[in-house]
């Protein structure tokens, strides 16, 4: 078994591993761990199966108390003023963790450095902090990974977002579905000051499929400023979604004020 062809420049579809070879490959990851100690993936620290040991995952960045419709740090975990004065797109975001340091350094692993075994367990992760919604909140008829552009996908060779939106489906129970694609190539938003990100997603996502009456969860890796996922919310609610919630591993804080 060897893994998809990305040499060629027109092809479409990435990620393309047969079902029957897709399972092959995480039954034989799985057997893989059993047999070998792990280190842990910030201290070194033998940890069993797992990735991260105990110590570790406990001082992990958080958010304790957020708003629950941006994720941002919120008094009482009640709906901050800027989404009150400007509701995004969204109806809600679940966040695992903050991105900072020594989260950071494991994500820009998994992203760039293609250490495709985090990626379960940002999954993990993310499944667990989706369970703690409330119990009279409607769950997500679908959910769908945001796009990546394919030239990143082809230097990257896989999309990131769809390897972690992939097990989370399968951890939450919530099938996974397609139906949006970026229109454009946009410059990478970590390049971008807060204020141009908006400008440079704005119309970057269309919606391929009918999402009539559907409530739909957008995964992403990284959460900054909102502005790439409330993009893609917008297409998803033009396709006539009725409720989009963005659900990300990790929530970018915003810079400190200057003193």
């Amino acid at each position: 078994m060897s893994p998809p062809d990305l040499s060629n420049l027109e092809v479409k579809q990435f990620n393309n591993f047969p079902d029957n070879q897709r399972s092959a490959w995480s039954a034989f990851a799985k057997l893989w761990q059993s047999a070998l100690p792990q280190g842990c993936a910030f201290c070194a620290a033998p940890c069993g199966n797992r990735l991260v040991c105990a110590a570790c995952q406990s001082g992990l960045p958080r958010i304790a108390r957020a708003c629950p419709v941006c994720a941002l740090p919120a008094p009482g975990g009640a709906i901050c003023g800027a989404c009150v004065a400007r509701r995004p797109p969204f109806a809600a975001t679940f966040v695992a963790f903050a991105y900072e340091f020594p989260l950071d350094r494991m994500l820009h692993a998994f992203k760039y450095g293609g250490h495709l075994s985090h990626a379960e367990y940002f999954a993990e992760a993310l499944s667990a902090a989706v369970a703690l919604r409330p119990a009279e909140m409607r769950w997500p008829d679908a959910l769908v990974a945001l796009p990546l552009a394919p030239s990143r996908q082809r230097a990257r060779g896989f999309d990131q977002a769809a390897e972690i939106a992939r097990r989370v489906a399968r951890r939450t129970g919530v099938p996974m579905t397609s139906g949006l694609r970026r229109t454009r190539d946009t410059p990478a938003q970590a390049a971008l000051p807060w204020k141009e990100r908006a400008k440079n997603v704005r119309g970057a996502f269309a919606a391929d499929t009918s999402f009539a009456g559907m409530r739909i969860a957008i995964v992403d890796d990284v959460m900054t400023t909102g502005a790439t996922l409330g993009s893609a919310a917008g297409a998803v609610l033009g396709a006539g979604a009725v409720a989009v919630e963005a659900w990300a591993v990790a929530r970018t804080l915003p810079p400190a004020p200057r003193m």
